[in-house]
């Protein structure tokens, strides 16, 4: 790796003002009028590109770059090749509104757009963004971003601000606003506070023409202008013009804002007192350069009262023509000196003063794509979602009833992460469709939703344009109201909230704003109860959901998905897993596994491995069951006596011969039920009650006849295995054997499988109902949990159950599908100590409703 050393050899200063001046004092007109301007530039043109650029920087001593596309690691390497051609540090720039994603769009992560963080109400987020994106920008040598947009969005047609704004509050828009550029500025990154006077209600986009603002001066006052003014007082580094018409502040024809003195003189820097530093929106837009040449342009706009004059259409005419001005004493060289000391003061405060080149350029890609931010991403989301309406207070889904309930995503041309996600909540029947419905594939799905009561249409793949109806179809409309009349309809819109007009007669609708995969996500998981509804309306989408509009809503409490950083884990000390689960394969401890982490009530690695045996035949998936054993005291039997505890079914401070009468002449009598639960009750460890039906006199595992079948009738039929077995009376048998147990002397803790065993009879005695059948009605079921449960080959295929081990002393086989524990097994699959079969992931839900107490 070579790092290329630099630095600017430049005398002490003690201060901003002694070191612009002391560079101002040194530069020549042409490099003074060479430090007004920033050009454009890209990392991903190639080096005739890079050759321009290094001449432009040569010949005209610019003052700075303004990168556009490419990748972070590229834009890092030229900022080190540019800086080091430059007498004079470059003032880098970036429009990074929502990070560097926005430019760098496969090499970076983006943050939420601003009108998404409209609907948050926590700024604090906001904030951390801020801070997030700067930290990003000076890894690569960036020193201002071109956020964030103080425009107001009040115009539903807006073709260039709409997404940018966060929203049409100005209240909302100014505190969110100061967020964003408090996080920035408190990593010394220059925000610019854009587009002044405000841009927000044009139906033109100054890329193309000049929009023109037709209000009043009382109007721009309240509204407009004043999200600027605050930005002002709370101390904005910079702003950037916009290129409008506005004849309430400059009544010239065609005179755009950003060549206004009136505007930027007069209003921006001596009434509203603004001394940061000024830039113009892009000079080469049609806005400005529909009506003014190359060289003109910039010279009004200097004259205007900008500092910094971004992407000139033509540099060498611009540099003449501002000095031809100058020479023929048009323009005060005292004006340039000005603007050039408050670009350097900028550049001292900014750090340029000490430049120093950017290191380890070939690690920048891994950092930039750091988890944090994804984590910090995937929250925004999260608390952006927004219910807009709940006719039926169907959200969110209480009862998660797989059959019941369906998705239907329009305009994805297969299965969205909004829908995988739901699979992971056991909502497994799932269509899509493209934008444009045909009437073959209109009838397949409302087939398939026969039978369904509750429908989630999620619309993906929109626009913003109104005259195209935000990119909903003629025939995605027609279903989604035959949907509504006929179903329990959940409506999902993943874009623009202006949509929303067209659906006020929906029962159920979700703002989602935008269509990113994280987003779906967080939609998913509110749906669901996981996290809470936040968010509120940051535009008024129509009479029925003005501005505001949120119905706020708490969660379920439902275990949740989010990434390691999210609670505080990091994502490279998760990495070791794999490294011990390959060893514990390769020493044959185990074929394979499920491995799952939860903290915080989420999910944060979930991931199987290796096989179900050691042939290898079928790879371990995230659904399939394991015997769980002695699990299942805790995961059947104790949060049976629990909740039966808590309904005063039971009491478990009472003897556990109030429950079962036949203990009363035993020496169980007194028993107390919470005693054995702690493992203090004095019972044995276990009774081996299979070695009575075993014949003593063989070497071998040999079964008594008398005892065992290999086909099923009514004198035997307690399934063992599939082949094996027991005769029916035997369960008389081995509560005999614990009831006439002996107890240890003292009652020192000492686990115990027989009070389970017992602990199966009361709550089959109390509940009227089987004990696998009481936790499936009271715990499963409710929670959706599709993968737990006793004697699972009555239920799913064998192909999803993990093989338990090769038994040569009982079963003499490989037990697969049946429970383990002989005792448990000679019970006929159920008891209370063991014979649960579970998944990673029905477990941590399990453990969650424990650690929740019991939600």
């Amino acid at each position: 790796m070579v790092i290329v050393l630099f630095c600017f050899q430049f005398a002490e200063a003690q201060n901003s003002q002694e070191w612009a001046e002391a560079r101002l004092a040194e530069m020549s007109l042409e490099e003074k009028i060479g430090q007004l301007f920033m050009l454009r530039d890209q990392s991903n043109k190639g080096d005739k590109y890079v050759s321009e650029m290094m001449d432009y920087i040569e010949k005209y001593k610019i003052g700075g770059v303004c990168f556009f596309q490419g990748t972070p690691e590229k834009q890092a390497v030229l900022t080190n090749k540019y800086q080091q051609k430059s007498e004079i540090p470059l003032m880098i720039a970036l429009d990074a509104e929502w990070g560097l994603g926005m430019r760098h769009k496969s090499a970076a992560i983006s943050f939420p757009k601003q009108l998404t963080l409209g609907a948050i109400s926590d700024n604090t987020l906001i904030y951390d963004m801020g801070r997030s994106i700067a930290r990003q920008l000076k890894r690569i040598g960036t020193h201002v971003n071109f956020a964030p947009v103080v425009d107001v969005n009040n115009n539903p047609g807006n073709p260039v601000i709409h997404y940018r704004s966060f929203g049409e509050d100005i209240y909302n828009v100014s505190t969110k606003s100061y967020a964003y550029m408090k996080g920035l500025q408190d990593e010394n990154v220059y925000a610019c506070a854009k587009h002044f006077p405000g841009h927000g209600d044009t139906d033109i986009d100054s890329h193309y023409d000049l929009p023109v603002i037709t209000h009043g001066i009382d109007r721009l006052d309240s509204i407009e202008l004043m999200p600027f003014r605050v930005m002002t007082q709370l101390g904005v580094k910079s702003m950037m013009i916009a290129h409008m018409s506005v004849p309430a502040l400059d009544n010239r024809p065609n005179r755009p804002t950003s060549l206004s003195r009136s505007v930027i003189t007069d209003l921006l820097k001596k009434k509203m007192h603004f001394e940061g530093l000024i830039f113009t929106d892009a000079l080469d837009m049609k806005g400005v350069a529909k009506n003014f040449t190359a060289g003109e342009i910039e010279l009004e706009a200097l004259k205007a009262g900008n500092d910094v004059l971004l992407l000139p259409m033509d540099i060498g005419k611009a540099i003449e023509t501002i000095k031809s001005e100058v020479k023929l004493d048009r323009l005060d060289e005292e004006l340039i000196n000005n603007r050039v000391l408050r670009i350097l003061k900028a550049k001292y405060e900014l750090g340029l003063y000490q430049s120093s080149p950017i290191s380890n350029t070939t690690n920048i890609p891994a950092e930039i794509m750091d988890n944090n931010l994804l984590a910090l991403k995937s929250k925004l989301y999260e608390k952006a979602v927004t219910l807009v309406q709940d006719k039926y207070e169907l959200l969110p889904v209480r009862n998660i009833i797989p059959e019941k309930i369906a998705t239907v995503c329009i305009g994805s041309p297969e299965l969205t992460a909004f829908q995988k996600m739901m699979s992971r909540y056991s909502i497994n029947k799932h269509y899509f469709t493209d934008k444009i419905i045909n009437p073959e594939k209109k009838a397949s799905i409302l087939k398939g939703l026969n039978g369904v009561e509750t429908v989630i249409v999620s619309l993906h793949g929109m626009s913003i344009s109104p005259g195209k109806n935000y990119g909903i179809s003629s025939s995605a409309f027609d279903l989604i109201f035959q949907l509504n009349s006929t179903k329990k309809l959940i409506l999902v819109i993943n874009g623009s909230p202006y949509a929303l007009k067209f659906f006020p007669e929906v029962s159920a609708i979700i703002q989602a704003y935008e269509d990113d995969s994280l987003m779906q996500e967080a939609v998913a998981q509110v749906i669901v109860g996981v996290n809470r509804f936040e968010g509120k309306l940051p535009v008024t989408a129509h009479e029925n959901f003005p501005v505001k509009t949120g119905i706020m809503k708490a969660g379920l409490m439902r275990l949740g998905y989010a990434s390691p950083e999210s609670v505080g884990i990091s994502s490279d000390s998760l990495l070791a897993i794999d490294t011990i689960i390959q060893e514990m394969i390769d020493l044959k401890a185990a074929p394979g596994c499920q491995i799952l982490a939860a903290k915080n009530g989420k999910i944060f690695y979930e991931k199987s491995f290796g096989y179900h045996t050691y042939e290898k035949r079928r790879k371990v998936r995230k659904n399939d069951l394991y015997d769980v054993a002695s699990v299942t005291k805790t995961l059947a039997t104790t949060i049976a006596l629990m909740k039966m505890h808590d309904e005063q079914f039971l009491n478990i401070h009472k003897p556990i011969s109030d429950y079962l009468s036949e203990l009363d002449t035993t020496n169980k009598a007194n028993l107390v039920i919470e005693d054995i639960l702690a493992h203090h009750s004095g019972l044995p460890g276990w009774i081996p009650f299979y070695k009575e039906t075993l014949d003593s006199q063989s070497t071998k595992a040999k079964r008594l006849e008398k005892y065992y079948r290999a086909e099923s009738s009514d004198s035997f039929n307690i399934r063992i295995t599939n082949d094996i077995y027991l005769r029916s009376d035997y369960k008389d048998s081995i509560y005999s054997y614990i009831y006439n147990s002996d107890l240890k002397p003292n009652k020192d803790y000492r686990y115990s499988d027989l009070g389970y065993y017992l602990f199966k009879k009361v709550i089959e005695n109390e509940s009227k109902m089987s004990l696998d059948n009481y936790v499936e009605e009271s715990f499963y079921k409710p929670l959706g949990l599709n993968n737990t449960m006793f004697n699972p080959l009555d239920k799913i295929p064998a192909q999803r159950i993990v093989p338990s081990e090769k038994d040569d002393y009982f079963r003499c086989q490989v037990v697969h599908g049946h429970v383990h524990d002989m005792g448990a097994a000679m019970l006929g699959g159920v008891c209370g100590h063991a014979g649960l079969f579970s998944s990673a992931g029905d477990m941590a839900v399990l453990m969650q409703l424990l650690l929740n107490g019991g939600s």
